[in-house]
């Protein structure tokens, strides 16, 4: 299946779900080591952008120099993707700032993501930022940006300093989330096993995934699906091991009492999710599907890191255990319904 291939009144291109980008208006201090919203730049021996606050540090992955949005369509073009749904990326989840701080530097995040969509708004549309710190703050910044054109929710951190989503204080927000109609979407960040996973890249490998699990499971056993079932979540790196192992989690919300006072059984709740394609295997994405439905899988690259999917559009269409309608609904359909997106069309 070729989803940009040329038939009748054309076809819609893939949209991604899930890719990152630095605010333009934070390149010139990045690359000058100027301090902007309490943030330190700096460079590492590589040459890449470094942000800083406090003692800890966080190296940005873009090649450097930065590409700019213009110069993105062209790779869009050759990956096959027609939109991106863009994120700040989580090198820059700063919840360590002061109030004042947080405020700006959401603020001028979410500023440079609207003019960028503003500009080219067929090919891309946002997921703002929130100083989650600060969880008045980020309500006021929610209710701001999703009266701007192209902004659909937000990306959040899987945790806020080492606070999980079931802690009352953020609950405002996830409230407003499902009043406003924004999705929320998770993506791990300052992953609390970095301490101990030293090797392997393990702090990325295992680290990542087990702090959306946490998130995931958090969000379920705490009831936050019950008390909001209007809630958009969608849940990166294909829901960490929360969707590959939800069947623990059955049993254990059978048998434990800590993990009981829920309406369903954890595997109820996945299907009410959303969660994007990243998992680097066609028999993982094959479990997914089946477990969440094939309308709640949306696609995902982690454009630029490492570690995420370099060939989002390719990986899918070569899966032969998924049907056409399948690969069809995951490329374009899910995510046009989930973010309100009019898909290009080639």
């Amino acid at each position: 299946m070729d989803n940009r291939a040329n038939q009748a009144g054309g076809t819609p291109t893939a949209i991604d779900t899930h890719s990152h980008f630095l605010p333009p208006s934070a390149v010139g201090p990045a690359e000058a080591n100027e301090r902007w919203h309490g943030i330190e730049f700096s460079h590492s021996a590589s040459g890449k952008i470094i942000s800083s606050v406090g003692d800890r540090s966080m190296e940005i992955p873009w090649p450097m120099p930065v590409e700019s949005f213009g110069q993105r369509l062209k790779t869009m073009d050759a990956k096959r993707v027609g939109h991106h749904v863009l994120s700040v990326s989580p090198t820059m989840y700063w919840h360590t700032l002061g109030e004042e701080d947080g405020r700006s530097f959401s603020r001028a995040v979410n500023d440079d993501l609207a003019a960028t969509v503003a500009q080219w708004p067929e090919r891309y549309s946002g997921l703002g930022y929130l100083s989650l710190q600060d969880p008045a703050g980020s309500v006021k910044e929610l209710e701001r940006i999703m009266a701007l054109p192209g902004i659909k929710g937000a990306m959040v951190c899987t945790h806020v300093n080492g606070t999980d989503w079931d802690e009352p204080s953020l609950f405002p927000i996830l409230e407003a989330a499902a009043k406003l109609g924004a999705v929320v979407y998770f993506h791990p960040g300052r992953g609390r096993a970095d301490s101990w996973m030293k090797k392997y890249h393990l702090r990325n490998l295992i680290g990542n995934p087990l702090e959306t699990t946490v998130a995931l499971a958090s969000l379920i056993f705490s009831g936050v699906f019950d008390k909001l079932p209007e809630l958009k979540t969608c849940f990166s790196h294909a829901g960490g091991y929360g969707v590959l192992g939800v069947g623990r989690f059955d049993h254990g919300q059978e048998v434990r009492p800590e993990a009981s006072g829920i309406a369903g059984l954890p595997s109820d709740y996945v299907r009410r999710i959303w969660v994007d394609t990243i998992t680097h295997s066609e028999r993982t994405l094959r479990y997914i599907v089946d477990a969440v439905g094939a309308d709640r899988v949306v696609l995902g690259s982690d454009y630029p890191a490492d570690m995420g999917e370099p060939n989002p559009v390719d990986f899918v269409e070569a899966c032969e255990s998924l049907t056409a309608d399948e690969k069809n609904a995951i490329l374009v359909g899910n995510a046009a319904k989930l973010f309100s997106i009019k898909a290009a069309v080639s």
